[in-house]
């Protein structure tokens, strides 16, 4: 048997997918399968499982030498599960279902990442340069993502159609009442950042160079994006903010502090029919706008949370 497994979509889904690819190395030693992705596939850099079995789509050669001798070929969808959209199951779990053809999830592995001491030491180098600032030292380090992978910016303000990312006010609040206590490292891309934000590290790096980020900083905050994912992978203690996605689908709720704004949202079936999906964003639109006394609420939990998680260690 030689499976390929073709694993598209955002860097996020494919993390998710991996503890059920390490199900399957685990449960099919005979098995001598490939993983195909559309992009991200250096996430998977230093998994011994997978690392060598992984490959880009856009690599040459890629048909004649893992297409033409495969057996059967899968492209798991998480989306298109009703078990998913249902918010039964998780994206991990909706891709164990559809990688290992079942819904008993209790020898699902955890995410997990690899990081080699390169980027290890990278990482705490780049925390170490910012602590050189008196004012900095003694203080925890924590990654923030504030936007969705579907962010842009529109003149003066950043839009989010998916209703996954932040608004710029709500952020520059955030970020400059956080900035009194901890040290903020802004992870996203620097032309979509407000010129008001002034109180946040900016680092220029790859996925992988987050990755390491996150593992050697105290505490996560972020969006439903690929960060958290990688949190969940390091074991790393965060806030998780959503706005028109639902925690049990795209998030760890028994592990994050999950921040919702308060009020009813609808599941945009996204890969089933764009026109629902589209008109389901028109709904969830406001639902990352906070107002003043909600952004007090998000930091008072996230302090909470860090008081919890972090400083009683």
């Amino acid at each position: 048997m030689s499976t390929v497994f073709v694993i598209d979509g955002g860097a996020g889904r494919v993390l998710t997918a991996i503890p059920a690819l390490l199900k399957f190395h685990k449960n099919n030693p005979n098995d001598n399968f490939k993983i195909v992705i559309h992009g991200w596939d250096n996430l998977f850099w230093s998994i011994p499982e997978l690392q060598q079995r992984t490959f880009n789509i856009d690599n040459k050669g890629i048909f004649d030498n893992i297409f033409m001798s495969a057996s059967r070929v899968i492209s798991p969808e998480p989306y298109r599960l009703p078990a998913y959209y249902k918010q039964e199951k998780s994206l991990a779990q909706a891709f164990d279902t559809l990688i290992n053809n079942t819904d008993d999830h209790s020898d699902l592995p955890d995410i997990k990442m690899g990081l080699s001491k390169g980027e290890e030491i990278t990482a705490v180098q780049a925390i170490g340069q910012a602590m050189q600032e008196e004012f900095r030292q003694g203080r925890l380090n924590i990654v923030i993502q504030p936007w969705g992978s579907t962010a842009k910016r529109i003149g003066n303000y950043v839009v989010d159609d998916s209703s996954r990312s932040l608004n710029e006010v709500s952020y520059i609040e955030l970020v400059k009442k956080l900035s009194e206590k901890y040290n903020l490292y802004y992870f996203g891309e620097r032309q979509i950042c407000p010129e008001q934000d002034v109180y946040t590290l900016k680092y220029e790096g790859d996925l992988r160079f987050w990755a390491a980020m996150i593992d050697a900083c105290d505490y996560f905050i972020g969006v439903d994006s690929v960060g958290q994912h990688m949190a969940k992978a390091f074991n790393k203690p965060g806030t998780v903010i959503l706005g028109g996605t639902y925690a049990e689908n795209i998030s760890y709720p028994n592990y994050f502090n999950i921040f919702e704004k308060p009020g009813a949202k609808k599941y945009s079936p996204l890969r089933i029919n764009m026109i629902d999906s589209h008109l389901s964003d028109r709904i969830n639109d406001a639902k990352m706008d906070f107002n003043e006394k909600e952004i007090k609420d998000l930091i008072s939990s996230i302090e909470k949370d860090i008081e919890k998680k972090v400083k009683s260690k």
